[in-house]
This record gives C-alpha cells, sequence and structure tokens, in this order.
C-alpha cells in the first residue's frame, strides 16, 4: 500500500442544495452533552463537535468516497505501514499569528505522549516516535506496520493547538483554546452554548462561509428536535431513527445518516475487586434485554444480539453472539458468586447520565433489569456528562455507561485490545489482542475482514460493553442550510462547518 491523501474542498461530500454559495450569517448546532475539555490532546476523541472547528483535522475521511483527504495537513504516506511522511500546508498559521509547521505537531504530540498530560490518545503513540525533518515535514516510524494509522490523523493526533497559546495558557490549557481551524473561540458557557466566530486567516480560500458557529447543549431528544422545528437551531445531533423518521414525513429538512460501529451500553470495569469477577458479570449478562429497552425507550428498533448489526461483514455468529437472556442462569451463577465469596448480598453501581431523559430512563430500565437478581443491588450513580467522561477516562466506575461510536471499525483497537487507548474497561482477550494485531499489520482486505470476525465475535461472547442499539449518526439540517460535508465521529454524526453555508 501507497497511502497519499491530497487536497480538500467543499464539493468532496457533496451537501444539500446547490448555487453559489453565500457568505454570512451563524448557524446554530445542538448536542446533547457538554465537553469534558478543548485541550487539543483531549477533544479530537473526545469533542469533535467543539475541536474540529477550532483546531480542524489533519486528514479528513471522505464517507462519499471512502478514502482520507488531507485537511490541515497535505499528505500522509507510506509505503511499508512503518515509515510514514506527513506533509503539511505552506503558509498556515496559528489564530494568534504562530506558524502551523512540523514544530508545532511535534510539540502537540509530545504533549499527548506525555502521560502527565492524560490524553485519551496517549496508547496511539506507543510504538510510534516522530520528529520534523524540515518546516513543512514530520516523518513518523512505528515499531510495527499499522496501515490504520490514518486514523489518528482524523482522531486522536488531530488536532494540532498553538504551542505558543497552550504554553501561556498553562493549566488552563482546556478553556483557552487556539488552532488554525476556520473558527476561533469567542465565548463558552459550559452546559448552555460554546459562540465561534470565522477565522480570517484561515487557509481555505474564501472560507468559511459563516460569521459564526454556535454550538449549543441540549440534552433531551425532544427539547432539541422541538428546538430545530422552532427556528433556535439549524442542525440538530440525534441517534434516534424515529426522530429521523418524523422529520423526514413533516419535510422541509435533509437528514444525514452514518452507520456507527458499536454502541452505548452497560460497560464493566474489569479491574474492579468486585466486577472483576466472571460469574457476576456472566449473571448480570443473563439479566440484560435490549429488546425491553428498545420497545419502552427507541420503538422500531431491533433488539440486539451481537456487537455489529447483522447485514456488517464482520459479522459471523458462528465466532460468538451476545448471551441470551435467562434468569434462572443469572441467579445460579449469582448465588454461586455469594457462596464463593461468602456474602449474603452485592451492591453494584452504575454511573450514568443525569439530564438526558432517554438515558435517564434507560438505566432505570437496566437498574430493574439488575435487580430482577435477587441478593444483587444495582445503585444508579447519575452525573452530568463531563463527569462521566472524566469517571470513564480515570476507571473511576464499577460500571458504566459507556459507549463505542465511530465510523471505523479500527476504533475497536482502541476500545478493546488490552492496551488499546480507550479500554477503560481493562479487558483483556489474547484472542482480542491478536486478530487486531492482524487488522493493523496486514494490507490483505480479506484478511484483515476475517480477523475482525473473531474480535467481534469474542467481544460478542464476553460483553465487557453490552449494548443495547445498533445506532446510527443523524443531522438533521434545515433546508436552508448548503453544503453539510458530514462526519462521523467518536459520538455519531457531525459535519465539517467551514463548508456550510446558509441559502
Amino acid at each position: 500500500m501507497s497511502l497519499v491523501v491530497a487536497g480538500c474542498g467543499a464539493g468532496d461530500d457533496g451537501g444539500s442544495g446547490s448555487g453559489e454559495p453565500r457568505r454570512g450569517g451563524t448557524l446554530s448546532y445542538a448536542v446533547n452533552v457538554e465537553a469534558a475539555s478543548l485541550d487539543p490532546a483531549s477533544c479530537g476523541v473526545q469533542s469533535f463537535d467543539r475541536c474540529a472547528p477550532i483546531f480542524g483535522t489533519l486528514l479528513r475521511y471522505d464517507l462519499d468516497k471512502k478514502e482520507f483527504v488531507g485537511q490541515m495537513a497535505e499528505s500522509f504516506s507510506t509505503t511499508d505501514g512503518v515509515s510514514w511522511t506527513l506533509k503539511l500546508r505552506s503558509g498556515v498559521k496559528f489564530s494568534d499569528g504562530t506558524p502551523f509547521d512540523a514544530d508545532a505537531v511535534v510539540f502537540n504530540w509530545d504533549r499527548v505522549k506525555d502521560p502527565a498530560t492524560l490524553s485519551p490518545a496517549l496508547r496511539v503513540t506507543q510504538g510510534m516516535t516522530w520528529k520534523a525533518t524540515d518546516p513543512r515535514t514530520v516523518t513518523v516510524t512505528l515499531d510495527k506496520p499499522n496501515y490504520q494509522l490514518p486514523w489518528a490523523l482524523v482522531r486522536g493526533l488531530s488536532a494540532i493547538g498553538s504551542p505558543t497559546a497552550i504554553q501561556k495558557a498553562g493549566a488552563d490549557v482546556g478553556n483557552a483554546p487556539v488552532g488554525a481551524g476556520p473558527f476561533v473561540l469567542k465565548k463558552w458557557t459550559r452546559n448552555s452554548q460554546l459562540e465561534l466566530t470565522r477565522n480570517p486567516d484561515y487557509f481555505e480560500t474564501g472560507l468559511p462561509y459563516l460569521d459564526g458557529l454556535v454550538v449549543k447543549v441540549i440534552g433531551a431528544d425532544d427539547q432539541r428536535l422541538n428546538a430545530l422545528r422552532s427556528g433556535e437551531i439549524d442542525v440538530d445531533w440525534s441517534l434516534l431513527t424515529k426522530d429521523a423518521r418524523a422529520i423526514e414525513a413533516e419535510g422541509g429538512y435533509d437528514v444525514y445518516r452514518v452507520p456507527l460501529v458499536g454502541g452505548t451500553g452497560l460497560q464493566f470495569n474489569e479491574n474492579d475487586a468486585v466486577v472483576k469477577d466472571e460469574g457476576l458479570r456472566k449473571a448480570m449478562l443473563l439479566a440484560f434485554d435490549s429488546a425491553q429497552i428498545n420497545n419502552a425507550v427507541y420503538p422500531g428498533d431491533a433488539p440486539v444480539d451481537a456487537f455489529l448489526r447483522p447485514d456488517a461483514a464482520e459479522r459471523d455468529d458462528a465466532m460468538g453472539r451476545f448471551p441470551d437472556k435467562n434468569l434462572a442462569e443469572a441467579q445460579r451463577l449469582f448465588d454461586d458468586y455469594l457462596a464463593r465469596t461468602g456474602k449474603s448480598g452485592e451492591t453494584v453501581t452504575f454511573t450514568c447520565y443525569a439530564g438526558v431523559p432517554a438515558l435517564e430512563q434507560v438505566a432505570q430500565l437496566i437498574q430493574s433489569q439488575m435487580q430482577q437478581i435477587n441478593g444483587l443491588t444495582f445503585k444508579l450513580n447519575p452525573v452530568d456528562g463531563a463527569t462521566l467522561s472524566q469517571a470513564s477516562s480515570k476507571r473511576e466506575f464499577q460500571t458504566i455507561m459507556g459507549a463505542t461510536l465511530s465510523q471505523e471499525m479500527d476504533r475497536l483497537y482502541d476500545v478493546f485490545h488490552s492496551e488499546g487507548a480507550l479500554n477503560v474497561m481493562s479487558y483483556a482477550n489474547p484472542k482480542v489482542d491478536e486478530a487486531l494485531a492482524v487488522t493493523r499489520s496486514s494490507n490483505d482486505r480479506n484478511e484483515v475482514t476475517t480477523a475482525y470476525k473473531t474480535v467481534v465475535g469474542e467481544i460478542s461472547k464476553d460483553g465487557p460493553l453490552r449494548t443495547w442499539r445498533y445506532q446510527t449518526g443523524h443531522l438533521y439540517v434545515k433546508k436552508k442550510v448548503k453544503g453539510i460535508v458530514v462526519a462521523g465521529t467518536n459520538s455519531g454524526a457531525s459535519a465539517y462547518f467551514q463548508y456550510a453555508w446558509l441559502g
């Protein structure tokens, strides 16, 4: 494989409507949870919606062409999967006037690699070294082939901040982002909205078209949908297929869909003194009922019986599925757990979302399912999105409402490999590790697909993340909004808003 990505432009992924783009106006976009930080070492993984407008991304994955294209970088190339060359664009500057160059990339990646930064992308850098060889070139060397590395430049290592601004901000770096992206931060009112203004020095000539972008936090799905209908917002983020059907039937909107890998579910911390017990976890998995959850909260969505949707090329039911609900066997396993530990009962805490009504309802349903096991108390710990994210990244939970949502299969390496960057579960399965190694070292598509079948089968049988829905990311967009270039993210669907304009 010789991967070379280059170029970018508004027409790469199409967009709603046609005609000559108009300049001006402010677009309002609503999501369901607040970002924990705008530190580029963190938000490239966790907060694409706020991060990409400020920092851009080194690469972009074109969903229509199914290929990587250059964004802040001009190209990223390899011939062997081990030695890579990142070529930056000439003349790009951060919004503080300092150069966006190879030294800036090295500075940012060094921060990610420093454990003190607490970057969720830290382990992406393991076995990876880099150096600036000239002002526009960074050479990267891996200790083993990884043909999936470009994904890191779309997410974990994608955001490059001004070294000058980062050093000046110190401990406040998460609140004072300075990038070279299409927008600059004007004001951030936490748990309300992020206000961005056009970067007049953005490198793509004539972009962005918008004067401003506002990212609002509206936790309830119905409230976001009502805000779209009333004109308070122009674009609504959603994972609800029922709302997608409803808004399409109304007319006046475009609906963009990104089928996602994975989903949201009950996630176990296998390093916890209690939850590490395999018998206890299996008992809880046998009490889990995704059909009940979807019937109550997501009507019309099919129950989940394996980690990937039934039509996925990487799914093979002969390799494994989620355990079927069986309360009698769940009780037997739990009673065995009590006998082995000498306990008369057990309490397990579930850290879940507060302020997101649909997810609050899901948490209550899971609680009622788990407490059908006599002797098990399943205690809810509702917290806001930022607190939940921090608890997850610090592994400070027993069970949690966790998720893996992405446009690419390679995210499974980060989440389920024993040394994965986002393996907050401390999940370890040698078969999964071996198969995931193949997905990165091989450049044979059939071999990679076969390896993923093993991964999906094993994590379905083990259930370290027991999901309840096959999720699709949606954007509901008013017809007046043109030029939407869709992005798949770690939480659903989003867009590169520098290409958007108001008709």
